[in-house]
């Protein structure tokens, strides 16, 4: 067998999507030389294009905190160096190829798929571990090495023999979101708990832009303060499991940092699974270098720890974690970085997209349950200084919206009771939340603080709101049938009280009208 094959600088494997909206696999160097051309990365999850997303990003930061956009050696020394570099890539609308191709060349022994001493990701011979087929390697099949899916994506050979290409790709994905069914090799030596891999422990957010040029640019968080952090490829391949480690370097050694060590496994031109162990570990609390989470406040003390999407939440309901301008909150870097690019004149009037994805794990992280990814769109403004005075309003017109959901709730609830059963609270309210998810998207990314009127604008989203939630509750009404009509006695505090649907659509009404009174 070969001991070098299928260089990743070289050979397709990273799949995007051009203009003409046709997905097509392009080398690491292509990617860079081609993305203004395309729209954007297109692999098989939105969480596999987040793994690969970093990666890029990786050589970008490796790149361009050492050298100019001539290819000439010139370490950004402040702020005002960062923002220059940056604001010339940008305004160029295209990656200057000499610099990146110089630098993919130096290192391009290490970005081998297979290879005798460093293997791209994976660790050589890997002598210990946990064994997995390849349909576990496969994030679109979201199989365990003991329990088969019924219902899967593939089947047969299509997910047990996987293609260099897709293999590479999943590789990625893999060390980014790996699962904690991984076991150490030596038990009873106090190795400690890896956790799922990186990415699986943030509240990953991005941004989108128009083409992957300009995501790439936007997710290129340039502050003029990085240290020189290394890239996995410029070091020494590391074999030692599950390893505590100092808070990696931003940039570069963060974005891939190696979670996990792994060695695919190979059988002819097929990869046939994998070896796994765990790998790079660091505390999470106050991990601010991390550009790409949101945050949460730890209960006691001033800490703060990325904090997970829920996936049964829409993304623009958790706008204020977004935004995050109240009571000390901390917002992702990310979004810190696109208010400093408006604020300085650099970004235009842009609308901009800002998208999680991830994946949602089944007990203790064991195993993956699912893949997700949501959107909100927001004008660049809104961020920066001019949105200073909207955030708060913003973020009071959704804890009235979700007053006003937990109202139709309880009024579901109500009509229950009115014909002697329980209504189903959880079922009205997301059929509100389903209901208001497509204005309130619209809402939000129509706002312009530069010519918008705020009052106007929040009293325009609670009079939709308003109407949403009476629709839903005379649609209610309707289905609740004659027994609700008629109603019963309800014992509540050794007082029987008389639920009937007038009267429970009345209390309703009332408290409607109590939370959105200041605004009518």
């Amino acid at each position: 067998m070969m001991d070098r094959e299928f260089n990743l600088l070289r050979e397709p494997w990273i799949v995007v999507l051009d203009r003409g909206g046709v997905a097509r696999e392009v080398s690491l160097a292509d990617v860079f030389r081609e993305a203004h051309e395309y729209r954007r990365l297109a692999g098989e999850t939105p969480a596999q294009d987040a793994a690969l997303l970093r990666l890029l990003l990786a050589v970008l930061h490796a790149v361009f905190t050492r050298r100019g956009t001539n290819g000439d050696p010139s370490p950004l020394h402040n702020e005002t160096d960062a923002l220059k570099r940056w604001k010339e890539i940008w305004q160029a609308g295209r990656f200057p190829m000499p610099p990146i191709e110089r630098y993919l060349e130096e290192h391009s022994g290490r970005f081998w798929l297979f290879h005798g001493e460093t293997p791209f990701y994976q660790v050589p011979r890997l002598d210990r571990g946990t064994d997995y087929t390849a349909a576990k390697l496969m994030g679109d099949v979201l199989e365990s090495n003991n329990k088969v899916r019924m219902f899967a994506m593939r089947s047969g050979s299509a997910k047990q023999r996987l293609g260099y290409a897709e293999a590479a790709r999943w590789l990625v994905c893999l060390n980014a979101f790996d699962d904690t069914s991984n076991k150490p090799s030596v038990r009873g030596k106090g190795l400690p708990s890896t956790g799922a891999g990186w990415l699986g422990k943030l509240g990953l957010v991005f941004v989108n832009g128009e083409n992957l040029f300009a995501t790439l640019m936007l997710n290129f968080v340039l502050t003029g303060q990085e240290r020189n952090g290394r890239a996995i490829w410029e070091k020494p391949v590391k074999r030692e499991e599950r390893t505590p480690i100092s808070p990696p370097e931003p940039g570069a050694e963060l974005l891939t940092l190696q979670s996990r060590r792994i060695e695919l496994l190979r059988r002819g031109n097929a990869v046939t699974g994998y070896r796994l162990l765990g790998g790079d570990l660091f505390e999470k609390e106050n991990a601010f270098f991390e550009k790409m989470t949101l945050w949460r406040k730890e209960t006691k003390g001033e800490n703060f720890s990325p904090r997970r999407h829920n996936p049964a939440k829409a993304f623009w309901r958790d706008f204020p974690a977004l935004a995050a301008t109240r009571g000390g909150a901390r917002r992702p870097g990310v979004v810190d970085w696109v208010a400093k690019l408006k604020d300085e004149g650099i970004l235009g009037n842009h609308v901009i997209t800002f998208q999680t994805a991830g994946v949602k794990y089944g007990d203790k992280d064991f195993f993956v349950d699912d893949i997700f990814a949501d959107s909100v769109t927001v004008n660049a403004a809104l961020l920066a200084r001019l949105g200073v005075e909207w955030i708060p309003r913003i973020e009071d017109a959704l804890k009235k919206t979700e007053a006003c959901v937990n109202k139709l709730g309880e009024f579901a609830r109500n009509l229950g009771r009115c014909a002697g059963g329980e209504g189903n609270a959880d079922s009205a309210k997301e059929r509100a939340y389903y209901n208001l998810d497509g204005p309130f998207r619209a809402w939000l990314a129509a706002i312009d603080p530069r010519s918008e009127d705020m009052d106007e604008k929040i009293r325009e989203w609670l009079a939709q709101l308003r109407k949403t939630v009476l629709t839903l509750a005379e649609e209610l009404l309707l289905e609740a049938g004659e027994a609700a009509l008629v109603g019963r006695y309800v014992k509540n505090n050794q007082t029987e009280i008389l639920y009937t649907a007038p009267i429970v659509h009345s209390w309703f009404l009332k408290g409607i009208g109590k939370e959105l009174e200041e605004e009518s």
